[in-house]
């Protein structure tokens, strides 16, 4: 972790840093991979650097329990219930319907298996009282309000896993263009205020995979404004500390960037301009969650020419831009990054010898008739 963050509590539950690999069968010499599908040790994808900062905060305010937000499937519950567990924290998770398959089948049975509950509503709208009596019950049983966490891990906080992805990607590589899926934000938010603190030129192809009234560019705006006013009060207190130490006779080049950081002020404030915020509409197709012929050969191809798995709702449409881009040239002479954002760690093991009947019931239909 980089010395700019040592001012915030993290919970150490990733596996970082995550390394990047040459693409070398896609028809592009300058093709490569940052691997964060292999961010944790048993869950990876781009939810645990966020969890590292989100989890820390719990812990540092001596939460007891965690309350988080998905679609039935969600990767970001299930991480975030994967990690809670690693770190003695009750998760509950609070889940919205979708339609099933064996990734969604495969997910629940790991909440179960790490000792998840699951709550489900008939829809988005009944999250706010479903969170309300959730909290009534942790303040009952905890003696304090549990710690809530945005849909994907996606606020200020969390976004700072991902201003230090950028910074620890940048001692890597440095591509001229970075493509990820975008769908709550945090990780398009992160990386793009961490390439301005970087110094990099790099620009990021976001790949929309949720509906645009859910997250635009004036959200991702708004979250890098946020991110950077918290960066800036984290520095404002990393250099006092830094002078402090120097004081003490600690060396000054233990702390580079942040020394240079507090030299340069904070009316450096690293600002996302809206021209740096790019969001790809083209390759989304008729909904979240819904496949696109495109990010279904995206799939195949990533699996038979390079052994990387995929799916379609978000990894698949974010290589789909990729591929197109590929396709017409417009990506020729350029050094290209893909981060897959997708765990990759197999769980097949822990969730075998679930019951999906030990599931609450209302999770039971999910599991009934053939997945076509």
């Amino acid at each position: 972790m980089n010395d700019l963050f040592s001012n915030f509590p993290t919970a150490d539950v990733s596996a970082l840093p995550t390394p990047v690999v040459r693409l070398s069968n896609l028809g592009h010499d300058r093709l490569f991979m940052k691997c964060d599908n292999l961010s944790g040790e048993t869950y990876g994808g781009n939810k645990i650097r966020k969890l590292d900062f989100l989890l820390g905060q719990a812990l540092a305010e001596e939460r007891r329990s965690v309350i988080t937000y998905g679609a039935a499937g969600s990767n970001h519950a299930l991480a975030t219930a994967v990690c809670c567990r690693q770190r003695g924290l009750k998760a509950i998770s609070i889940l919205a319907p979708q339609e099933t398959n064996g990734h969604v089948r495969k997910n629940l049975l790991m909440q179960q298996a790490v000792g998840a509950e699951l709550i489900l509503c008939p829809g988005f709208s009944d999250f706010p009282e479903t969170t309300r009596q959730a909290v009534e019950r942790c303040k009952q049983t905890d003696g304090l309000e549990p710690y809530i966490i945005p849909a994907g891990g996606t606020n200020a906080t969390g976004a700072l896993g991902f201003v230090n992805a950028a910074l620890e990607m940048a001692g890597q590589i440095q591509p001229d263009v970075i493509y990820i899926p975008m769908g709550t934000g945090g990780t398009h938010a992160g990386l793009l205020v961490g390439l301005k603190l970087a110094g990099l030129n790099t620009r990021v192809e976001a790949v929309r995979v949720v509906e645009p009234e859910f997250r635009d560019r004036t959200h991702i705006q708004q979250l890098c404004d946020e991110l950077c006013a918290k960066l800036e009060k984290g520095l404002q207190d990393q250099c006092g500390l830094l002078e402090t130490e120097e004081r003490k006779g600690r060396e000054a080049d233990e702390f580079p960037l942040l020394r240079e950081l507090c030299d340069l002020g904070v009316e450096k404030n690293p600002r996302i301009e809206d021209s740096n915020i790019i969001i790809r509409d083209a390759f989304f197709g008729e909904g979240y969650g819904m496949s696109t012929p495109e990010a279904e050969e995206a799939v195949r191809l990533f699996k038979e020419q390079e052994n990387v798995y995929l799916e379609t709702t978000y990894t698949g449409k974010a290589t789909a831009a990729l591929l197109h881009d590929l396709r017409t040239g417009a990506l020729d002479g350029q050094t290209v990054l893909y981060w897959n954002t997708l765990n990759s760690r197999d769980f097949s093991d822990e969730v075998a010898p679930i019951d999906f009947h030990t599931l609450p019931p209302d999770f039971h239909s999910y599991f009934s008739g053939e997945i076509v």
